[in-house]
């Protein structure tokens, strides 16, 4: 089957500068794709809820980081936002999952319950909420059906988790969103762990790990990561990795075999 597939708007924020919402809409919709992933510091929040109408793509979620002093800022989009109806949430109060992390979930559940809106915890690398296990627990403690979990390959490698198949299995429960990038483990990525790269580049497999979805029946969607240091031609690499993720797609429903992998200390 064909997922809806998205890419996040951080693609479009360059060391130039940031392409405004409608030529992101355009480049989008020209490349093949069915939605996108906006951050929460873009300037034209205001303006998601007119995006399916005008350009026929969906806002499938809006990025947003909580740390300490931010309180304000993350609870006035969900308590305003249209035009989307998931926030991915970072979590980064400290070296760890702490009690402000937990007071803000508190804060902000009654609302999405209220607004019919999910928020999906997004394991970051280096952030207090690094990986699935930390956002595992936290669905558990609050057990709130507003309340799912991103599972991102890019921080999922990056932060060496390892275990594919059985972090699927503890996920699952909760699974609202995946997120893909080509990346591979180096000082000159992101925050000196891991690049952001389109997806034919790198040394993740990602054909593996969509392979490991579609065994456990996932029919959401995907979002595509970008980011500044990826360089080059946006728009070719927008295609890039549409055409690479399309072409995995094809190649798992011919051969789903081919995805299962001997063994291995991932």
């Amino acid at each position: 089957m064909e997922h809806p597939l998205h890419h996040m708007d951080f693609i479009f924020q360059t060391k130039l500068s940031t392409y405004p919402l409608d030529v992101q809409c355009e480049m989008l919709v020209e490349t093949g794709y069915q939605g996108l992933t906006v951050s929460a510091w873009s300037k034209e929040l205001s303006a998601l809820s007119k995006v399916k109408s005008q350009w026929g793509l969906d806002v499938g979620a809006i990025y947003m980081i909580y740390r300490p002093g931010l309180e304000s800022f993350v609870t006035d989009i969900v308590q305003s936002v249209e035009g989307t109806q998931c926030i991915e949430l970072a979590l980064h109060s400290g070296e760890s999952v702490k009690d402000a992390d937990k007071r803000m979930l508190e804060r902000l559940l009654p609302i999405c319950e209220q607004r019919n809106i999910d928020i999906a915890l997004y394991p970051h690398v280096r952030y207090g909420m690094q990986t699935t296990s930390e956002a595992i627990s936290l669905c558990e403690e609050f057990d709130h059906p507003n309340l799912g979990i991103v599972f991102n390959g890019y921080h999922w490698y990056a932060n060496q988790e390892r275990e594919l198949e059985q972090r699927l299995d503890a996920v699952m429960p909760w699974l609202r969103q995946v997120n893909l990038a080509g990346t591979r483990l180096s000082p000159l990525g992101w925050g000196g762990v891991a690049t952001i790269e389109p997806l034919d580049e790198g040394e993740m497999d990602n054909f593996v790990l969509l392979g490991a979805l579609e065994r456990r029946e996932y029919h959401g969607r995907y979002g595509v990561m970008g980011w500044e240091s990826m360089g080059g031609d946006v728009y070719g690499n927008l295609q890039r990795s549409q055409a690479a993720f399309r072409s995995m797609e094809k190649r798992l429903a011919a051969h789903p075999d081919w995805s299962v992998m001997t063994p291995s200390s991932y």
